[in-house]
């Protein structure tokens, strides 16, 4: 899904906001909560991310967005306007919609699928194919190649892909996924998942995104929703705020106990103030070469795996631009636990 400039003018971004959103199953003593009394506040051009245990209502959530699920009590407004009071049919043309499965339509081709709602709005057939094959190239995918073929043809992450194309093709202000990339092996869902972050830096789309994976929420979100068994929300924040102060133990056991190495996932090599390259000479024989938008994760990961101190940094010519060593990721994560800013 590399991004690519785009030729289709696109629509501002939409806030979202749930107010005492509940939906219920059932009266009496038999009925069941599926979400309780839930409010958020989703900035415009934001990916928000829904995340908690099997059966908290994540998905119910999502579904009551777009109407798929009426709430119960509560309203839904996007950009400020109750989505209850708009005609259906034209509340959901508005939003894009990609699940796990995909869904794409199997004797529909490639093309035919991502035209889907232009065809609806009554698009003309130029118009179409334009729209069609530049989304096809943003996703990354051949438009001369894929167009024409049907999703029987496609891997699991190539049909992933088209999904999202599809989900974009009227230009929708708001974007709904539902476990997008739960469906493909864990190497195309990381690759998926970096796709989608570079798409979305040019997009600036208002996503809501769910999954039950945390490390995912944290990779994708910038801000995150965990529910609790019952559909009642646990803590709302940044990724950052939900790792270094969880709001409860509920909240704590859910991220998991190795919440600090996931901190080191937020920061970037970059973001340290990088010793000069001349401080250390000779490099060890086995120093890893890192560049600055590199997770502290990842890099400490990639020091330990090579048994060495420091690794050097290096910029787009592979030239070394400094030093990073397993010293100062750790102290980088003891200052992010204390909220202060890095310094080398």
């Amino acid at each position: 899904m590399s991004a690519v400039a785009t030729g289709t003018p696109t629509r501002a971004a939409a806030g979202i906001t749930l107010e005492h959103v509940t939906r219920r199953y059932g009266a009496g003593p038999g009925g069941r909560i599926a979400v309780d009394d839930l409010s958020l506040e989703i900035p415009a051009g934001q990916v928000c991310v829904l995340v908690g245990p099997s059966g908290c209502g994540k998905t119910t959530t999502l579904k009551m967005i777009n109407r798929l699920i009426a709430p119960t009590s509560g309203r839904v407004l996007i950009d400020g306007v109750d989505a209850a009071s708009r005609h259906l049919v034209d509340l959901r043309r508005s939003i894009g919609y990609v699940i796990q499965h995909v869904g794409l339509f199997p004797h529909l081709t490639v093309a035919e699928n991502v035209a889907t709602v232009p065809r609806l709005l009554g698009w003309s057939p130029a118009r179409q194919r334009e729209r069609t094959d530049e989304l096809l190239a943003l996703v990354g995918l051949d438009p001369a190649v894929d167009r024409d073929r049907y999703p029987a043809r496609l891997s699991g992450g190539e049909r992933q892909r088209v999904g999202v194309a599809r989900a974009l093709a009227a230009d929708p202000p708001v974007l709904l996924m539902d476990e997008p990339f739960g469906a493909v092996d864990p190497i195309v869902r990381a690759r998926l998942q970096d796709e989608f972050l570079r798409l979305q830096e040019g997009l600036a789309r208002t996503i809501v995104f769910v999954t039950h994976d945390i490390d995912e929420a944290i990779k994708v979100g910038d801000c995150i929703a965990v529910l609790g068994v019952g559909g009642r929300l646990a803590q709302f924040g940044s990724p950052a705020e939900i790792l270094a102060a969880p709001a409860s133990d509920f909240v704590a056991r859910f991220v998991g106990a190795d919440r600090g190495l996931k901190r080191l996932s937020l920061r970037l090599v970059g973001d340290l103030d990088l010793r000069a390259a001349s401080e250390v000479r000779p490099l060890p024989p086995m120093a890893p070469m890192l560049d600055r938008s590199t997770s502290l994760k990842d890099a400490l990961s990639m020091l330990l795996d090579a048994g060495v101190q420091a690794g050097a940094v290096v910029d787009d010519a592979g030239a070394v631009t400094g030093l990073v060593t397993i010293d100062m990721i750790a102290a980088s994560l003891r200052r992010s636990a204390e909220g202060a800013p890095d310094a080398g």
